[in-house]
């Protein structure tokens, strides 16, 4: 007498869905990288398909277009940078110690989301005027860096002669145009890169006697 066959069980759901959220996260660092190498508007979705090894038709099961790609990788870093911010706010710290915890949550995104502040650089005009979260979100981080640097003035903890307007906009500027040198495989890390951009600001941000 012989047994019946066997079936094998079946693959759990939950397990295709990671492996199609993985495939799909792998897909926008493919499409990420062209975009911060060759620019949004020059890259196209042959591309981010010949990059990836696969049709153009596929991209089409995860993305309905090469905007979806990059408004994904946009608004995750929005996200982190902002969650990060009111993080450090609600913290209830001295100026100086938030101001230094602004700077920290935004170097360390030059890591984790290296890809997104690259494409940014690139192409912020007509990403910007694409997707108005972007002005948004940058018009929430300047009104959370005001009112740390205008509460430090206050306090008598920063030089009473910034200008706050300014010094956010020097400090942004010098997070984001890191990103076009920096490497978290060099010889410093992503978080001594924090510590020493904060120590440079905040002794030039601070009041003199």
């Amino acid at each position: 007498m012989t047994s019946a066959p066997v079936t094998p069980p079946a693959k759990p759901n939950g397990r295709r869905r990671s492996s199609g959220v993985d495939r799909r996260s792998e897909l926008i660092q493919i499409a990420g990288q062209l975009f911060a190498d060759k620019g949004f508007l020059a890259t196209t979705i042959r591309d981010v398909a010949d990059a990836a090894g696969i049709q153009s038709g596929s991209l089409y099961h995860h993305f309905t277009s090469k905007e979806s790609m990059v408004e994904e990788l946009l608004g995750d870093y929005w996200t982190k940078l902002l969650d990060g911010y009111r993080a450090v706010v609600s913290a209830e710290l001295e100026a100086t110690e938030s101001a230094r915890g602004l700077i920290r949550a935004s170097v360390r995104l030059l890591d984790e989301c290296r890809l997104a502040l690259g494409v940014m650089l690139n192409d912020w005009n007509y990403l910007s005027e694409t997707f108005p979260f972007m002005e948004e979100s940058l018009r929430e981080c300047q009104s959370i860096w005001l009112g740390v640097l205008e509460r430090g003035i206050e306090s008598g903890e920063f030089d009473a002669s910034m200008d706050p307007v300014i010094t956010y906009r020097t400090i942004m500027a010098a997070v984001s145009g890191t990103a076009r040198w920096f490497s978290p495989s060099g010889k410093v890390s992503v978080d001594e890169l924090a510590d020493d951009m904060a120590a440079m600001f905040l002794d030039g941000m601070r009041a003199r006697p």
